[in-house]
């Protein structure tokens, strides 16, 4: 397991969005260690992509105007979070969206964090699910992803490009130039199935 370097947030959001997929985000919370294979993402390339709001610098979107290598944390509908990872240069607000992930440590605690019993494979399968799992919130917009908090990790898992799927952005309306662009990729299989394509089948977790 290795941590990712800032040179992984250095690239163009269209080049390096699909090198998240099969990548472990961590948590190191106070409660544990929570982890989990990144399985969906989004693209959102700076000023081309006209239905993203980090075009325009505000109080709000200020982090993604740095290097990349930071935490976007936003609430949507006053209730969900939403998480995405800073890329590219400074001044170019490129962000890989975090859809979703495969849980594989701390499922307890994310489980804790519901009123009703879950399936792990239902903890983190949408931005606001992750979030509210990962305990993650406003008190993390900013956190450097190369830090001890929050970031990801290589785990040598494999995935090859046919096993990548495209579609359109989820919940962007069609009024918007470019809602139809494929920019969302995903992987639709199994954690046994994943891990099993690791370098080494000891880092499999339950």
């Amino acid at each position: 397991m290795e941590k990712l370097k800032k040179d992984f947030y250095l690239r163009p959001v269209l080049e390096s969005v699909t090198d998240f997929l099969g990548k472990v985000l961590v948590h190191q919370t106070t409660q544990g260690r929570i982890s989990g294979i990144v399985t969906d993402v989004e693209a959102y390339p700076a000023f081309v992509d006209k239905v993203h709001h980090g075009n325009k610098k505000t109080p709000r979107t200020e982090v993604m105007w740095r290097r990349g290598g930071y935490a976007y944390i936003y609430v949507i509908y006053g209730t969900w979070h939403q998480f995405a990872a800073v890329v590219n240069g400074e001044n170019i607000p490129d962000v890989v969206f975090i859809r979703g992930v495969l849980p594989l440590e701390g499922t307890e605690i994310m489980r804790s964090q519901w009123s009703k019993p879950r399936k792990d494979s239902q903890l983190a399968n949408s931005p606001g699910k992750l979030c509210k799992s990962f305990l993650l919130s406003k008190k993390h917009y900013g956190v450097d992803l190369t830090g001890d908090e929050l970031f990801f990790e290589g785990w040598g898992i494999k995935i090859s490009e046919d096993q990548i799927k495209t579609a359109k952005r989820v919940g962007i309306s069609s009024k918007y130039q470019g809602h139809d662009n494929p920019w969302r990729y995903f992987i639709q299989t199994s954690k046994v199935q994943l891990m099993e394509k690791s370098y080494g089948d000891h880092h499999r977790h339950s």
